[in-house]
């Protein structure tokens, strides 16, 4: 919710009364309309039971949009975000300001040639320059839509919105990149004016941070394979560093901007054999860097490891 548009929102109260009298005909009547002068508003129904009138949802309005996040506080990049609204008295704005003010543009509403309505808002703000993952869960057609907005103004960035379509029988998501630091609107609405129920389910990907790393291997070529003169890395600092054979030497493992193994001096790598070195960080991804041994020579290649795996791949 944009704090300083805060709507003031009226308290309806329902009174149902039973008649006596069978075959009687069920009616309803306003007291008084609802306003600011009048916030409590009684309806009476001659007739149990009685069902109320559907109730906006409390985010149809722009600026009553609800927050994923609060600004400035770290987005959840772990779970998926779920929510259920109820939107059959939800509408659309022809002035995204009213309430409670005035002056704004109307809603930019539609997808794709696909007309929509009875939409609702949320707001997040991302920490991280990232990608978004909005879906929806209906019996009905949605649209879903993206959109970063000026914190100042409040006004939305329609030329940057970014949409998809979700029907029964064809089901979309919508996938959108955004960056840290500018505040986002998701906009979810019922395609043709349908509404119901809907749940709206947010997820925030984050690539994570690439470790680079580099290291250099020195050794005196052998008919059986090498000895090594010497062997040091350089690597981000508070990196983990860690350096095993398949053959020939012990595991080492050190922290340290850059890295030298002195115990490594003088062992004796045989052709087929390998030397592996993983430089890992948390929540980031990391280096392997290998030297496969051969007769009198060897040959070095590079990988990535996942966050938390020791299991080598492609970088990408």
């Amino acid at each position: 919710m944009r704090a300083e548009n805060t709507p003031r929102r009226p308290i309806v109260v329902v009174v149902l009364a039973a008649v006596a009298a069978v075959g009687a005909t069920m009616t309803a009547s306003a007291a008084a309309p609802i306003n600011d002068n009048n916030p409590l508003a009684t309806i009476v129904c001659v007739k149990a039971p009685c069902e109320a009138a559907p109730v906006a949802p409390v985010n149809d309005n722009y600026l009553a949009s609800l927050n994923l996040n609060q600004p400035h506080t770290p987005l959840d990049r772990v779970d998926t975000l779920r929510d259920t609204r109820d939107t059959t008295a939800a509408t659309t704005q022809t002035d995204i300001f009213n309430p409670t003010s005035h002056g704004g543009p109307p809603e930019l509403t539609g997808c794709n040639g696909v007309s929509e309505g009875k939409t609702i808002w949320y707001d997040f703000y991302p920490d991280a320059t990232g990608l978004v993952r909005v879906r929806t869960s209906a019996d009905f057609g949605t649209v879903m839509a993206v959109m970063p907005f000026d914190p100042k103004t409040l006004l939305p960035e329609n030329s940057q919105r970014q949409c998809a379509v979700n029907q029964p029988t064809a089901a979309g998501e919508l996938f959108a990149n955004v960056q840290a630091g500018k505040p986002y609107t998701v906009q979810i609405g019922g395609v043709e004016e349908a509404g119901g129920t809907v749940e709206v389910l947010f997820d925030y990907v984050v690539k994570p941070k690439r470790l680079q790393a580099e290291a250099t291997l020195a050794a005196q070529p052998l008919s059986s394979g090498v000895r090594v003169v010497s062997l040091s890395v350089s690597a981000p600092a508070k990196s983990r560093v860690r350096v095993r054979c398949t053959r020939g030497c012990r595991p080492q493992a050190a922290t340290a901007r850059s890295v030298g193994f002195p115990r490594l001096r003088g062992a004796v790598l045989p052709s087929g054999a390998a030397l592996k070195i993983y430089v890992t960080a948390k929540n980031q991804i990391g280096a392997y860097i290998e030297y496969r041994i051969g007769h009198g020579r060897f040959t070095k290649i590079q990988r990535c490891l996942a966050p938390g795996s020791k299991r080598p791949e492609r970088c990408e």
